[in-house]
């Protein structure tokens, strides 16, 4: 491509950023190389450079990637200067201007400066100190110069702000990034500005300093891929921006499972837990229920067995009635049969032994009945014993509920008497007495000794009577009490509102009396403040009235004009009322001061051009000096316009060449080589071989004319060849061009029509029409003597020229120190006027204590308000009470009145037990002590009788026994049969009365257990009511706790589905399927509350939980964007809510893949592939042209990576085909492909969807660029070598070659895009950082004439080394040069100009 029409680089600058002040760079001709040690600052200079100053994004600054160099730190690190600090870089390119009457692209260009078209491309940046923040960043784009047209720094050496700026450029230059990148992409590259974007990623990819370390490391393939234009970042974003979409959506889809889970695994639990309180409630209806059925089941039990022990008693009693009647007809016929006729005769002996038996049987059985009879009295007394026993304990359990009764009565301020009095209980004491009773029937037997109890004399029916007469008393007392509990309850609460309003009264007293204080506090701190506030403004102002002062006495003392009048200064209450005042001040001061200091730097400015002057003037008499020693420098002028430097192995210059003749005078010699000199011959070129040729541009050359005729004096006659065996030209070449040069003895020229040239030793020459002269003292060129005696003579001059330069050096130094001291002391000053910040702290200060001054006391005076109701409101609360109290005669303290009233409940309840006791119990003992008392009468009457008998009986056995005795003798057997009969009826009549006893014990046992059945009925009786109260409780718990919100929800929450989700209206039921839907343990009310404070932590920030207890049950109540609802109905909303976001994420993702990834990202990946096979294609022409001198050329390769897995392949052959070619199933088949890739992308890394999405749709990752060297091997056939067989110098060598392919192909695509009329001709740019290591400088200069070869500008950094070549036309090399401590940069500056290298430091 022709140089002619594309921009270049011509020149850059950094203003006051980082070590700069204010540097300019000299780019003419756009290659530079900027060189140093490590930390010098090379790489930062190119850094600032390019391409922030064509992309202006301070972002990527740094050569490493995005966000590896800081800005801020570069402005703020080691500052010390002012606030804030403004700082600029800036490139200007240049490129010649198209003449408008031709088409010829063949313009020199080495144009000048007239005929350059400028544009100058910049950033500016302000940083400031105290926020230690980069506060504003500008750009600019304008055709005019900086430094020439323009100064970004102003008068008074500040850089300029973005404000000032625009002013100077016009508001369309001064852009912001957006703009300023469209507007280069526009004007440089002729680009859209995404397509700019590939080119930047590009330089910045070439720019990294780890291209070098990958290079020596072999991941040249890697590089190329890195290059390729990324996938359009708008198109990213766009597709980023709906996924962040999708991505809030699985947010909010991921705090819902969130919730989800945690409400589930919290209502997992407490589905447990309320199940299990309701089923304990159910449990307890029907335990209630059970219970009150059990027991009218035990009273219908009783009943039946009061019927059957009744039935058995009268039985019993019919059988004693049966054996008393069946004695009495024994008797009846024993006495018949005695008065039998057949039994007269033995009637007396008969009867005496029937008399004896009987009276002896009779005896015998009265002893027997009167022993039994005693056995059945000694029962019945303790019977009597335990009932009075029983009857004790009963009223001593009453006395000691009536005692308690009485004291909780009186503590309830109820009347004691109401409690009855318990009647006392019989005593148990007996009196026990002995007495000696008949034992044996047989007369003269001895008595038996018995003990006699006597119990005291009793009434039950007395007893029973009082006991009930207490019961009543009792039951009144009892309503009573229950009347006084309710009124103590209403006295209660009343106590409780007082209490509640006595401390919110206290509450608001502490609150008036604080906030009082802070009112008080604020109004004393707002005082101090404003006395700060006047202190601050009296010695800020007392500052700024000394600095005037000080500042007028040092511009006297310094002889500068001090009659300016100082601005007026304000008084302390302006500065304390406006900030504005000071800021003004401030402003007059700068102006006031202003023309001193530019004074103090227009004679720093001076002083420095002085000493620069003199030092270079020392430098460049110090370089002549060096070179003239060293015999070097001492060489003749040549003209202006010779620029050619012909080869020194084929000729030399034609002073070299020659010598005097022996004997010439040094007038002669000085004269002669005058003439030369003027004339050209002296420096003239002479070729080796003496053969006429046509002289190259910018060349003078001496050549013999044989073919004219020889003059009749020449140069050979003054002039023979010098000795110099090394020279490449021979003596008879000198010789024949010595003859052809004619010498005029006399000093005048030789005539115009030889047309040949003359010279004279008088310093004459004449050359056809041409005429000259010239005068030197003595010769310094021709012949070594007179070379080395003009050195001598130099040597001297520059010396002693030197001696007076380094004097007047240390002038100007001396000079330059004050006048720097001075514009230092004279800008410090300017900065040294009082700053107002403490002014503006305590300004700041005063009115925030103002502020809150006054909203202390608006705060203070609401509250003394607010109190005023408060104690209106108290008052007439305690009031209330206190008349309340005062008619029910009881205390107004709440803690007394709920004493009082758990006082009255308890006496209510005792009594309530003792009436019970007393009405039931007691009664029921005193019934069975009747009972008791009926039987020992009974007993006792029938052993009096037995023992009457049975004495009867034993005095009548006695005397029969003596009349039998007597009669014995005289009785016969007629009688016996009668005896016998008789002795049968009489054995029967003994076993009826010997059953007889058994028998009447038998009714009395029974008629005992009848009455123990009556006791047990008449309790059972009484305790059906209270249990019928219970189950009707316990019934009304349960469907309390069933109509409870969202409870039996959440009860069955884990029963199977057939349960219901509403409780059941019967209560039995609702029992019934809590049974059959649970299954596992209940959990325990510690249980849940752990698990709601997990709950509570896991849905912090998006639910709020409460906790109450209702119907005796722990009830959760979840609070959410839609309302409180119950834990269970919450759970369940959640899970609605998951399921409809996850439906609609899932028609989200099917939107943003039939629009974007299917449609518009495919047909833009598909087009950037293309691209990419273009600039291939491209390389691989650039370097098919780059071959070497030995045949050596490099051939790229870009296709899929072998390493994509099936889908990615699939998805890329898909990517190829347009959209309008693919059918549905190719459609899904890539949305598939995509969707694993993006998926994977985001399972695997972290970052933004913009990043994942990069990484995921990269298409440079499908690809690989295989690098295949093509050259002859050893055996001259030719082979391909792939890169990892090359060694490691080929490797650097072609690794290098290809990127410059690289980049020259990026810049023939950006130029094909032209056409005729717009054509497009762009800045080609390499920039390369640490670049070229490990190479020698003749690789390095091959490396550079390849990029010449390509038409490529570039900016590179390195270490050291030169890398000149005669291929490069134009290249400057700066060294960078930074002290180990301390701040600032030097750069030395060096120009290669294709020939020689040449310092440019002046």
């Amino acid at each position: 491509m022709s140089e002619s029409g594309r921009w270049r680089l011509h020149r850059g600058g950094i203003v006051n950023i980082w070590q700069y002040a204010e540097q300019t760079f000299d780019l003419s001709g756009g290659r530079a190389i900027f060189q140093g040690t490590n930390g010098s600052g090379k790489s930062r200079t190119l850094e600032l450079l390019l391409p922030l100053c064509l992309d202006g994004d301070l972002r990527q600054l740094g050569s490493k990637g995005f966000d590896t160099v800081s800005i801020r730190r570069l402005m703020l690190d080691d500052y010390t200067g002012g606030p804030n600090r403004i700082g600029y870089a800036w490139v200007e390119l240049a490129r010649p201007v198209r003449p408008a009457s031709t088409e010829d692209d063949s313009a020199d260009p080495a144009a000048t400066e007239d005929t350059l078209e400028y544009l100058t491309c910049g950033i500016g940046v302000k940083a400031s100190k105290t926020s230690q923040q980069i506060t504003d960043s500008w750009r600019f784009v304008t055709t005019r110069r900086v430094g020439v047209d323009v100064r970004l720094v102003g008068v008074d050496e500040v850089p300029l702000s973005a404000a000032g700026l625009r002013d100077l450029l016009g508001p369309d230059c001064v852009l912001d990034e957006s703009t300023f990148r469209a507007r280069v992409a526009e004007l440089v590259y002729r680009l859209p500005a995404a397509r700019y974007g590939d080119l930047l990623h590009l330089q910045r990819t070439l720019r990294n300093p780890d291209v070098g370390l990958k290079v020596l490391e072999g991941q040249l393939e890697q590089i190329l891929s890195d290059a390729l234009p990324p996938l359009d970042t708008t198109l990213v974003e766009s597709l980023a921006g709906s996924f962040d979409d999708l991505e809030a959506i699985r947010e909010n889809i991921i705090g819902l499972s969130t919730a989800d889970r945690a409400l589930s695994t919290f209502v997992a639990g407490y589905s447990g837990y309320a199940a299990g309180s309701l089923h304990r409630l159910g449990r307890q209806m029907s335990s209630a229920s059970e219970e009150l059925a059990a027991l009218r089941a035990e009273l219908a039990d009783l009943e039946r067995r009061g019927d059957k022990a009744f039935a058995e008693r009268e039985a019993a009693a019919a059988a004693v009635r049966r054996l008393e009647t069946e004695e009495s007809e024994l008797e009846v016929r024993i006495d018949g049969m005695k008065s039998m006729p057949a039994y007269q005769g033995l009637r007396d002996l008969e009867d005496r032994e029937a008399l004896v038996a009987a009276g002896r049987a009779s005896a015998q059985t009265a002893l027997e009945t009167a022993a039994r009879q005693r056995g059945q009295e000694d029962r019945a007394v303790d019977a009597v014993l335990g009932v009075l026993r029983r009857l004790e304990q009963d009223t001593a359990a009453a006395r000691e509920l009536a005692d308690t009764a009485t004291a909780r009565l009186a503590a309830g301020g109820l009347d004691p008497s109401l409690c009855p009095a318990v009647p006392p209980a019989p005593s148990v004491d007996v009196d026990v007495r002995q007495e000696p009773v008949l034992a044996k029937p047989d007369p003269g037997a001895e008595p038996l000794p018995v003990e006699r109890r006597r119990l005291p004399a009793l009434s039950p029916e007395m007893l029973a009577d009082q006991l009930r007469t207490a019961a009543g008393v009792a039951e009144r007392a009892t309503a009573e009490t229950r009347r006084r509990v309710a009124l103590i309850s209403s006295l209660h609460q009343q106590a409780a509102e007082a209490d509640r309003a006595s401390a919110a009264l206290a509450q608001s007293h502490r609150d008036v009396r604080a906030a009082q204080v802070a009112a008080t506090e604020a109004a004393g701190r707002r005082h101090e403040a404003d006395q700060r506030l006047g202190d601050t403004a009296e010695r800020w102002l007392e500052r700024a009235r000394a600095w005037f002062a000080s500042t007028a006495r040092a511009a006297e003392g310094a002889g500068r004009d001090a009659t300016r009048a100082v601005p007026p200064l304000p008084s302390a209450a302006e500065v304390a009322v406006d900030l504005a005042v000071p800021r003004a001040l401030r402003d007059a001061a700068r102006a006031w001061c202003a023309p001193g200091v530019a004074a103090a730097a227009q004679r720093t400015a001076a002083a420095r051009a002085e000493l620069s002057r003199i030092r270079g003037a020392v430098e460049q008499r110090d370089r002549e000096l060096a070179g003239t020693r060293s015999g070097d420098r001492h060489r003749p002028p040549t003209a202006d316009w010779v620029e050619h430097e012909p080869d020194a192995t084929r000729g030399a210059p034609f002073y070299r060449l020659v010598d005097f003749r022996p004997g010439m005078s040094r007038a002669d010699q000085a004269g002669l080589e005058a003439a030369l000199t003027a004339s050209g011959l002296l420096t003239a070129w002479v070729d080796a071989t003496g053969v006429a040729r046509r002289p190259a541009s910018a060349e003078l050359l001496a050549v013999s004319d044989d073919t004219a005729s020889p003059p009749a004096r020449t140069l050979a006659d003054l002039l023979i060849p010098a000795s110099d065996a090394d020279s490449p030209v021979a003596a008879d070449v000198v010789e024949r061009l010595l003859r052809t040069v004619g010498v005029d003895d006399d000093g005048e020229p030789a005539p115009s029509g030889t047309g040949c040239l003359s010279v004279s030793t008088t310093g004459r020459w004449s050359a056809g029409v041409l005429r000259g002269a010239w005068h030197k003292d003595a010769a310094e060129y021709v012949g070594a003597g007179a070379r080395k005696a003009a050195r001598m003579r130099r040597i001297v001059e520059l010396e002693d020229e030197l001696a007076g330069l380094r004097g007047e050096q240390a002038d100007a130094e001396r000079v330059l120190s004050e006048a720097v001291t001075a514009e230092a002391e004279s800008a410090a000053r300017v900065e040294s006027f009082p700053d107002d910040g403490e002014l503006i702290a305590a300004h700041a200060s005063a009115s925030s204590a103002r502020g809150i001054a006054d909203e202390a006391a608006t705060r203070a005076e609401s509250l003394r308000a607010r109190h005023r109701l408060t104690e209106q409101r108290e008052q007439a609360v305690a009031a209330e009470l206190a008349r309340a109290g005062a008619a029910a005669g009881l205390s107004s303290d709440s803690a007394e009145l709920a004493a009082a009233r758990q006082a009255a409940e308890q006496a209510r309840e005792t009594i309530e037990r003792l009436a019970e006791s007393l009405g039931q119990r007691a009664v029921r003992t005193v019934a069975d002590l009747a009972e008791g008392l009926r039987h020992l009468h009974a007993a006792e009457q029938d052993r009096v009788e037995a023992e009457r008998q049975a004495e009867q009986a034993c005095a009548s056995h006695a005397e029969q026994a003596a009349a039998l005795a007597e009669l014995t003798d005289a009785v016969g057997r007629e009688a016996s049969e009668v005896a016998d009969l008789l002795a049968a009826l009489e054995q029967r009549r003994v076993d009826c009365r010997a059953e007889l006893p058994a028998a009447r014990e038998q009714v009395a046992a029974l008629r005992e257990r009848a009455a123990k059945v009556a006791t047990l009925t008449e309790t059972r009786q009484a305790q059906l009511d209270g249990r019928a109260a219970q189950a009707d409780r316990a019934t009304a718990a349960f469907a309390e706790a069933l109509r409870t919100p969202g409870l039996w929800a959440a009860a069955v929450a884990e029963a199977p589905p057939e349960v219901p989700r509403t409780p059941p209206v019967d209560p039995a039921e609702a029992l019934r399927l809590l049974g059959e839907g649970r299954s596992g343990a209940a959990v325990s009310e510690a249980s849940v509350i752990g698990r709601l404070q997990a709950l509570q932590a896991a849905l912090a920030g998006t639910h709020d939980i409460q906790a109450t207890e209702q119907a005796g049950v722990l009830c959760v109540t979840v609070s959410g964007a839609d309302g409180p609802r119950p834990v269970a109905e919450a759970a369940s909303r959640v899970a609605e809510q998951l399921g409809r976001q996850r439906g609609f994420l899932g028609e989200r993702y099917q939107t943003i893949f039939s629009d974007y990834l299917i449609r518009d990202l495919a047909e833009r990946l598909r087009g950037q592939i293309t691209v990419a096979e273009d600039l291939c294609r491209r390389m691989n022409e650039v370097l098919d042209r780059a071959r070497s001198s030995q045949g050596v050329h490099v051939q790229l390769e870009w296709r899929p990576s072998a390493a994509l897995d099936e889908p990615t392949r699939e998805a890329l052959e898909l990517v190829r085909t347009p959209f309008a070619d693919r059918d549905g199933g190719q459609d899904e088949a890539l949305r598939r492909a995509l969707t694993e890739r993006i998926e994977a992308e985001r399972d695997t890394r972290t970052g933004g969807y913009a990043e994942i999405l990069t990484r995921a749709l990269d298409y440079r990752g499908w690809h690989a660029f295989t690098v295949r060297v093509r050259d002859d091997g050893p055996d001259g056939r030719p082979r391909v070598r792939r890169l990892r067989q090359l060694s490691s110098g080929e490797t650097r060598l072609v690794s290098y070659v290809t990127l410059f392919a690289a980049a020259a192909s990026f810049y023939d695509a950006v130029g094909s895009a032209g056409t005729e009329d717009t054509l497009v001709e762009p800045l080609r740019l390499v920039l390369l950082d640490e670049a070229f290591e490990r190479l020698d400088d003749p690789t390095i200069a091959r490396m550079l004439g390849l990029l010449v070869d390509v038409d490529m500008d570039w900016l590179i950094t390195w270490p050291s080394g030169w890398g000149v070549s005669p291929k490069i036309p134009r290249m400057h090399i700066y060294d960078v040069l930074r002290p180990k401590s301390g701040g600032g940069l030097a750069c030395t500056h060096t120009t290669w100009d294709g020939r020689d290298l040449a310092s440019q430091d002046r």
